[in-house]
C-alpha cells in the first residue's frame, strides 16, 4: 500500500504534468486575458509542485532550502492568480478598473506576506516555528495569512457565481462558468486543507489530491467546455498536442535506446547509430506526418483548402476558425448583455446564420440591416427584453455596434468561403497540370519510337495519311468506319475545346436509344483510338478525356492542309516582294481543293462545321482577289481573269471580282 508521502508526490506529479501541458497549450493558442492568467496560474502550480517534490526527494540540504523558498513564492502567486483568473473569466476579459486594482493589491499583499518564508526559515504560519512581527505573535499572523488566502479564493468564487447567475439555460457560457466555478471551489477546498491546521503533517496528500482533481477539471474547462476557445478548436489542440507529445516522447526514447544499444552491444563511444537514426527521422518526418494527418484528420479538398487559407492569413494552424465562427458567440453576448428573450442573424436568402433564445418577430421591432462594403449581407432581429423594459438609447447603440461586427463577420466569412473554393479549384488545376506534365513526359519519351504522324487533308474531301499510306478503314471490328471518321473530324475541328459525349451522340446517333448510343459511342471511340495508335497501346494518350470532354492530342497530326493554307496566307501578307507573294498565294490556292470537310460523313453536313467552313471559304476568296489584283498589276490578264472567275464561282456576290473582270474587259 502506498505511503502518504508517495501519494503526495504522485498528486504533485500529476499537477505538474497537467499544469505544464494545459498552460503551454493555452498560452500558444490564445492571447486573451483569461488565457494569459491561466498560463500564469498553471506554471505557478508547476513550480509549486516541482519545489515540493524536490524537498521530499532531495538529500541535499541546500536544494531542500531552495525548494522551500520557491514553494513559498509560488504559493503566494497561486492564490491571487486564482482570483485573477476567476475575474477574467467572469468579466470575459474586461474587468472594471476597481476590480483590476483589487487584483493588483492582492498580488502585492501575497508577495509581502510570503517574504519571511522566502528569505528566512520562519514563514508566516500557525504552527511553530513561525514568523512574529514585534509584539504581534506569530500565531496571529499565521491566522491572518490563512484568512487572507481564504478570502481571496472566496472573492474569485463570488465573481464567478455572479456571472453564472447572469446567464440563462440556453447560453453555452453557462456551462463554461459551471466548470470553472467547480474547478475553483475544488481547488480552494484542497488549498485550504493544505494550509489550514485541519489535518496532521502526515496527511498532506488529501488536500493535494483535491488540487490535482481541480487540475483535471481545468482540463475539462480548457478542452470540452471551450473556456478559452471553441470546443471543436480545443479538441483539435488536445489531440494535436497529445499526439505531438507522445511522438516526441517516443522519439527521445528511441534515441536513448539506440545510443545505449550502440554503446553496450557494439562498444562504440561515438554516437554513430544515434546520428544515423536522427538522419532517418529527419528524412521521414514530413511524409510520415503527412500520412498521419491524412489518416486521422479531415483531409477533404475543401478542408485542405481552408487550412491553407488560414495559414496564408497568419492564423494558428490548430485554433484557426473562419471569420463567421464568431457570429454565434457575439449574438449570445448581445442577448446576455441586453437580457433579450431571443435574437437571430439571417442571411439575405432567409437562412439563419445564428440564433439564440426565442425567435423574435420579423416586424416588431424592425430588423437592423447588416451592410458591409455597401453590400447587404443579412439582417439582425432582436426580440424584447425578458423583463419587458424597452431598449434604451445606449442599448440601441450596442445593437448598432453588434450589427457592424456581424455584417463584417458575414462578409469576411463569405469571402473566405470563396477564397477557399478558389484554392480548391486551383489545387485541382495544379493536379491537372501535374497530370498533363506527366502525359507530356511520357509523350516525349515515346516520340522516338512512335508511329509516323498523320497528314490530314481537310480542304475538300477528308483524307488522312500515315506515312505514304492512306487510312481507309476507321474504327475496329465492332465500330462503324463512317461513325469513327465523323468522330475524328469532330475532334479535329474542335481542337483543344474538345467535345462532350452528348454532342457526339446527338450528331452521329440522333435517333438511337441512349443506352445503345452510349455503347456505340464507346465502341467507336475505342476503334478510333486503335486506328490512331495501331501498335497496341490503345491510343488513350491520343484522345484524352478530362473535365468531361474528349480532346484529340495535337501531336498526333504532323501536317494539315488547313494549317499550311493559313500559314501561306500569313507569309504572303508579311512579304514585300510581289513575286514571292504570288508564289505563296498560288501555293495556298493549290491546297484549297474544296470546302472544308466537304463530304465527311455526318459531320460534313452538320451545323457544327459551317462557321469554320465559311471562314476558310472567305479566306480563299480573299486569296483569289489578291492574286487577281497582283496578276492584273503585273500585266498578266489571263491569270488575273482566271483568279477573278474562280472567286465568283465560290460566292454568289463578289463585287471586287466583277469589277476586276470589267477592268480587264476594258483593257482588251
Amino acid at each position: 500500500m502506498p505511503t502518504p508521502q508517495q501519494l503526495e508526490i504522485a498528486a504533485h506529479s500529476l499537477i505538474a504534468v497537467l499544469g505544464l501541458w494545459l498552460g503551454l497549450t493555452v498560452f500558444t493558442r490564445s492571447r486573451a486575458l483569461a488565457s494569459r492568467v491561466f498560463t500564469l496560474l498553471s506554471l505557478g502550480l508547476v513550480v509549486w509542485s516541482a519545489a515540493i517534490i524536490l524537498q521530499r526527494l532531495s538529500i541535499s540540504p541546500s536544494a531542500v532550502h531552495a525548494g522551500r523558498s520557491i514553494e513559498e513564492m509560488a504559493a503566494a502567486l497561486i492564490v491571487p492568480a486564482t482570483a485573477h483568473l476567476s475575474l477574467a473569466i467572469a468579466t470575459e476579459g474586461h474587468p472594471t478598473i476597481g476590480r483590476r486594482r483589487a487584483i493588483a493589491v492582492l498580488y502585492v499583499m501575497s508577495v509581502l506576506l510570503a517574504l519571511p518564508g522566502i528569505f528566512t526559515d520562519r514563514a508566516i504560519q500557525v504552527a511553530e516555528p513561525n514568523f512574529a512581527l514585534g509584539p504581534v505573535p506569530g500565531v496571529l499572523l499565521g491566522w491572518a495569512w490563512n484568512l487572507y488566502r481564504l478570502g481571496t479564493l472566496s472573492i474569485g468564487a463570488v465573481w464567478l457565481l455572479q456571472a453564472y447567475r447572469a446567464t440563462h439555460a440556453p447560453d453555452p457560457r453557462r456551462r463554461q462558468l459551471e466548470v470553472t466555478l467547480a474547478t475553483v471551489l475544488v481547488a480552494a477546498v484542497g488549498g485550504a486543507i493544505r494550509f489550514l491546521p485541519i489535518l496532521g503533517d502526515t496527511d498532506p496528500w488529501i488536500g493535494i489530491s483535491l488540487v490535482a482533481l481541480a487540475m483535471i477539471l481545468a482540463a475539462a474547462a480548457v478542452l470540452p467546455a471551450g473556456v478559452f476557445f471553441a470546443p471543436e478548436v480545443a479538441g483539435k489542440a488536445f489531440w494535436a498536442s497529445l499526439g505531438l507529445g507522445l511522438g516526441l516522447f517516443l522519439l527521445v526514447g528511441a534515441m536513448v535506446a539506440v545510443d545505449t544499444a550502440s554503446r553496450k552491444l557494439l562498444g562504440l563511444d561515438l554516437p554513430l547509430l544515434t546520428a544515423m537514426a536522427l538522419v532517418v527521422t529527419i528524412a521521414l518526418y514530413e511524409p510520415v506526418a503527412t500520412w498521419l494527418r491524412t489518416r486521422f484528420r479531415d483531409r477533404s479538398p475543401g478542408a485542405m483548402a481552408r487550412e491553407r487559407l488560414m495559414r496564408a492569413l497568419g492564423q494558428p494552424a490548430l485554433t484557426a476558425q473562419g471569420a463567421d465562427a464568431g457570429i454565434q458567440p457575439a449574438l449570445n453576448r448581445l442577448a446576455r448583455a441586453l437580457d433579450l428573450a431571443g435574437a437571430v442573424v439571417a442571411r439575405p436568402d432567409g437562412s439563419v446564420a445564428a440564433s439564440t433564445g426565442v425567435m423574435p418577430d420579423a416586424v416588431d421591432p424592425p430588423p437592423t440591416a447588416l451592410i458591409a462594403e455597401d453590400e447587404l449581407v443579412g439582417e439582425l432581429r432582436v426580440g424584447p427584453t425578458r423583463s419587458g423594459r424597452p431598449l434604451t438609447q445606449r442599448d440601441e447603440e450596442l445593437v448598432r455596434l453588434s450589427a457592424v461586427y456581424l455584417a463584417a463577420a458575414l462578409r469576411t466569412g463569405e469571402r473566405e468561403d470563396r477564397q477557399a473554393e478558389a484554392l480548391n479549384d486551383l489545387s485541382q488545376d495544379r493536379a491537372q497540370l501535374d497530370s498533363t506534365a506527366s502525359t507530356l513526359h511520357v509523350a516525349l519519351l515515346q516520340r522516338a519510337s512512335a508511329q509516323p504522324g498523320l497528314h490530314v487533308f481537310a480542304l475538300g474531301s477528308l483524307r488522312v495519311e500515315r506515312g505514304d499510306e492512306r487510312i481507309m478503314r476507321w474504327g475496329g471490328e465492332k465500330a462503324g468506319s463512317r461513325q469513327a471518321q465523323a468522330l475524328f473530324a469532330f475532334l479535329l475541328d474542335r481542337g483543344e475545346r474538345g467535345i462532350a459525349k452528348d454532342e457526339a451522340l446527338e450528331l452521329i446517333w440522333p435517333d438511337t436509344e441512349f443506352e445503345r448510343a452510349d455503347l456505340a459511342f464507346h465502341r467507336t471511340l475505342g476503334g478510333l483510338r486503335h486506328t490512331l495508335e495501331p501498335n497496341g497501346r490503345g491510343g488513350r494518350q491520343l484522345i484524352r478525356f478530362y473535365n468531361d470532354r474528349y480532346r484529340l492530342d495535337p501531336g498526333v497530326i504532323d501536317w494539315s492542309d488547313v494549317s499550311a493554307f493559313l500559314a501561306r496566307l500569313d507569309q504572303a501578307r508579311a512579304t514585300s516582294d510581289g513575286e514571292e507573294a504570288r508564289r505563296l498565294l498560288e501555293a495556298a490556292r493549290a491546297l484549297y481543293r474544296g470546302d472544308y470537310l466537304d463530304d465527311c460523313p455526318f459531320y460534313g453536313d452538320s451545323a457544327h462545321v459551317e462557321d469554320r467552313r465559311q471562314a476558310l471559304r472567305g479566306r480563299c476568296v480573299d486569296l483569289l482577289l489578291a492574286l487577281g489584283e497582283s496578276y492584273e498589276n503585273s500585266g498578266d490578264r489571263v491569270s488575273a481573269a482566271a483568279a477573278y472567275r474562280d472567286a465568283l464561282a465560290m460566292t454568289d456576290d463578289c463585287p471586287p471580282a466583277e469589277a476586276g473582270l470589267r477592268r480587264l474587259a476594258q483593257q482588251a
